[in-house]
């Protein structure tokens, strides 16, 4: 075997200990010599020991995932030392606060709207009857229409007023 084939066969972990991979390497299949930064970073958090521990501790068909979270949360941690997945977390809370916030804007937005369309609805209407009542006044007046006309438009306010309270 030549040394170029030993690199390219060599997982990162065993590349990092300078050591040969052997075939039964427990880090080889999650960390292959293309994820030497991930490796590094699961390394500087964890060490090589937790980690093996970490992938014995679950079972076979769950290692590719824990993998995969210890690599995430190794990553985070680089970019947020202090922090780490908290930062995230805090971020994407704020996030939600704000976009709740933005909702109960938009809610009350379409209550105003909704309370405006009655509020233009009954105003037509009672123009609608003023314009009817005053065509009554064209012709030869009569107290009686007049006043049954203006109880009318004035029940239809009371109404449209009772209804936008329930809004």
């Amino acid at each position: 075997m030549n040394v170029d084939m030993m690199f390219i066969t060599t997982c990162a972990a065993c590349k990092h200990q300078r050591k040969k991979c052997e075939p039964d390497c427990q880090l080889a299949p999650y960390f292959p010599s293309t994820k030497d930064e991930d490796f590094q970073n699961v390394y500087r958090l964890f060490g090589v020991n937790n980690t093996i521990k970490h992938i014995n501790s679950v079972a076979d068909d769950q290692r590719a995932k824990l993998v995969e979270t210890l690599i995430l949360e190794a990553k985070i941690r680089k970019e947020n030392p202090v922090h780490g997945c908290l930062a995230i977390e805090r971020k994407l809370r704020a996030e939600i606060e704000a976009l709740e916030k933005e909702l109960e804007m938009v809610q009350n937005n379409i209550s105003f709207c909704k309370k405006m369309s009655m509020l233009q609805m009954t105003k037509q209407h009672l123009e609608e009857e003023l314009d009817r009542s005053s065509l009554a006044l064209v012709s030869p007046f009569d107290a009686h229409s007049m006043t049954s006309t203006a109880h009318k438009a004035l029940t239809i306010y009371r109404q449209s007023s009772a209804n936008i309270e329930l809004l």
